[in-house]
């Protein structure tokens, strides 16, 4: 296991970096512009070589919803793209809600409306015709409210899942018996309808609450995507002697002809057969496998123990084996872990710590179609220009404000080194205020959630095709999202010769 890195010591590690005028050392030895720009003359690609080149920087591939309620304002947000067909991607993205419920401010921030799931053979844009809505947010009533039955709003939160695309082969050469198949699977979380004391989507007591999981079964047939069937699991009916409790921000990987999905979870106390959101703890990971016609839960393998991380996400490394990645709980907030495992996910060891580094924010470990693992986050940014306090008063039990350590306007790409002992220094991938200028609420731009995966798409070419979302944070409050607010598909383009993700 590698030591543990302090902020100072990293940071004097990337002082060249952060230098305005410099050019950024890219990852596994190579070197350029982190910008769209190509390498300059002087920057040469060892034959053979790898690395991260750059990232593209477009714009929203998706905004509004074609159908939403008269009044609302409902922006689409977080969008992790999968292998749909030969040359088809996929990905399952989520609508939330901008500017409150029908126009006042909700209860808290993270309010989401649904998922759909769209195709596209290019990061252009999504193919006409193509979206499909699987669920919207509906009334129930919640059977631990106080009194029992009181109705509550079941809020559908982002979608992940796993897919093996039409044609797929296996390792040996025969169609894969998933092929064409897949699942998504979206918690459904209690919040409170509105009332004289509370504003809609206010959450339940501890004791009162209710969330289950949405798992959906799905279908490509090479033209469009089908929604088979849907099924609901309780957090501790899906694995014995786990209480799953939430997805990861990844969609799941191959293993054999299963599939490997992030989650979190807690070890479930001998005796207890209901989930207690208090009960600690932590991310790992999730096997399906294909039982009657359906993708369904097998097995559970806790990675981190029970530290409250979450969002977390799995590659396979080019040796074969895995490396996991999970973003931090309160007590290690800025840090960027990476854990291996060279037995299939059975076991699993700590190999990369770096404390300091990023911003509480999500967390990704990707691959670039040469191989080249990377994080993808948001840095540790102090603000430097003003803020206005109604929006972000961030300030800590004594009341003073916090200077840093929650924004997310510059996106950035940490690729691990060749011994994936340490990180490569950053890439900027998205500087918003540098893009699109000052936020016209005066709060802060946010560029969050980014998730990667290796598709083959219409130009038979291989691309490592990154789904994030972009807003402003002031839309939480009273202020219409801006024209930048939306869904977004960019390409990380690396140097190195493309290693397929599937075999058709």
């Amino acid at each position: 296991m590698s030591r543990p890195i302090d902020r100072r010591q990293f940071q004097k590690r990337l002082s060249a970096a952060f230098a305005a005028t410099a050019v950024l050392p890219l990852g596994c030895g190579t070197q350029g512009p982190p910008s769209e720009a190509p390498a300059s003359s002087g920057t040469e690609i060892p034959e053979g070589g790898s690395g991260i080149l750059k990232v593209t920087r477009g714009a929203p591939v998706l905004t509004v919803p074609e159908v939403m309620p008269e009044g609302a304002r409902w922006r689409y947000g977080l969008t992790l793209p999968f292998q749909a067909g030969p040359s088809t991607g996929g990905a399952f993205v989520n609508v939330r809600i901008r500017n409150g419920v029908m126009g006042h401010r909700i209860g808290h921030g993270d309010y989401e409306v649904g998922n759909d799931v769209v195709l596209f053979d290019s990061v252009e844009g999504v193919l006409p015709g193509s979206i499909l809505t699987l669920h919207r947010n509906h009334d129930e009533p919640n059977p631990h409210s106080d009194p029992p039955g009181q109705t509550a709003i079941m809020v559908k939160y982002p979608m992940r899942g796993g897919f093996v695309p039409l044609g797929a082969k296996t390792v040996s050469g025969a169609d894969h018996p998933g092929a064409g198949t897949g699942f998504g699977i979206s918690l459904a979380l209690a919040r409170r309808k509105k009332g004289p004391d509370h504003p809609d989507g206010a959450g339940f007591t501890l004791e009162e609450h209710h969330q289950y999981f949405e798992v959906f079964q799905l279908a490509f047939d090479g033209e469009r995507m089908r929604q088979t069937g849907v099924q609901k699991f309780r957090s501790e009916s899906m694995v014995k002697g786990w209480w799953i409790y939430n997805g990861g921000l990844a969609n799941a990987i191959p293993s054999g002809d299963d599939l490997l999905l992030c989650v979190s979870a807690a070890a479930a106390p001998e005796g207890r057969d209901t989930y207690d959101p208090q009960v600690p703890g932590g991310s790992g990971v999730l096997r399906w496998s294909r039982q009657g016609g359906r993708w369904q839960p097998d097995s559970f393998v806790m990675v981190t123990g029970p530290d409250s991380s979450s969002e977390a996400s799995l590659i396979r490394d080019l040796d074969g084996s895995l490396l996991f990645a999970a973003r931090p709980g309160p007590h290690d907030f800025h840090s960027i872990r990476v854990w291996r495992s060279t037995d299939e996910g059975q076991t699993w060891e700590k190999i990369i710590d770096v404390r300091g580094v990023i911003s509480i924010a999500p967390i990704t470990l990707n691959q670039a179609v040469d191989g080249t693992p990377y994080i993808a986050s948001n840095i540790y940014l102090v603000p430097t220009h003003p803020i206005d306090k109604r929006f972000r008063p961030f300030r800590d039990k004594q009341g003073r404000v916090m200077g840093g350590g929650w924004t997310r306007q510059k996106l950035y790409l940490w690729p691990l080194n060749r011994e994936r002992t340490g990180l490569e220094p950053p890439i900027l991938a998205r500087d918003c205020r540098a893009e699109f200028g000052p936020p016209p609420g005066d709060s802060m731009w946010r560029v969050d959630h980014p998730f990667a995966a290796n598709l083959r798409l219409g130009d038979g070419n291989w691309h490592n095709v990154m789904g994030y979302r972009i807003h402003e944070d002031v839309e939480d409050h009273d202020a219409v999202p801006p024209p930048q607010t939306g869904a977004y598909l960019e390409e990380v383009i690396s140097a190195g010769r493309p290693i397929p993700a599937w075999t058709f």
